[in-house]
């Protein structure tokens, strides 16, 4: 079975990302346990965690779109999508990924911008800890740049496939079937039953 290029190119790095997200879930969750923790018995409090705990989703939430984005996990409304005829439903999966990127590069650029002024302006955070400002954000920019990446190649493999008729635009860059989705759970159910 072929496999698509966009994801063999980009999907390692993207999943090694989200891999290391999930990791930033994991330490933001055990320093807000902390921080309650010391709030409730010492009476103390961890400066800065709910500072760091809102730059940390905010790069986890710009990486993870691209990974989301490989993935076909964004939300589309498929309801209606799939009673359409298969031309309208190629048409919709291209319109789909070219207006994705649309607007991952225009994140990627108000991203930019932001970042540019906070650089210009010297900005730092309103609370105690004074955070330069873009220090978090030039790691969120970078997740969204990326996200950027992965959307333009897809929608220009998108694009590639629509005109070419391939049947690959819709496995590629349409809606998960159902089928597609009990096979993937009954993959990982037997990768955990062989595991243990």
């Amino acid at each position: 079975m072929r496999t698509n290029p966009v994801e063999t190119c980009l999907g390692p790095l993207a999943r090694l990302i989200a891999l290391v997200a999930g990791y930033g879930v994991l330490a933001l969750s055990l320093l807000i346990t902390a921080e309650v923790l010391l709030r409730r018995f010492l009476n103390l409090s961890l400066q800065g965690g709910d500072e760091f705990g809102g730059y940390v989703l905010a790069m986890l939430a710009a990486f993870g779109f691209a990974y989301a984005l490989l993935e076909r996990s964004h939300t589309r409304v498929e309801i209606v999508l799939e009673r359409l005829p298969a031309a309208a439903r190629r048409c919709f999966n291209l319109l789909s990924a070219l207006s994705l990127a649309a607007m991952a590069v225009f994140f990627a650029w108000r991203g930019w911008t932001t970042l540019a002024e906070s650089i210009e302006y010297r900005s730092l955070s309103g609370t105690p800890m004074m955070t330069p400002l873009w220090q978090p954000q030039a790691v969120w920019v970078a997740g969204l740049a990326f996200f950027a990446l992965v959307a333009v190649a897809s929608a220009v493999h998108a694009t590639i496939l629509f005109f070419s008729r391939s049947p690959n635009l819709a496995r590629w860059y349409g809606i998960k079937t159902l089928g597609e989705e009990l096979h993937e759970h009954a993959a990982q159910l037997g990768e955990r039953s062989a595991g243990s």
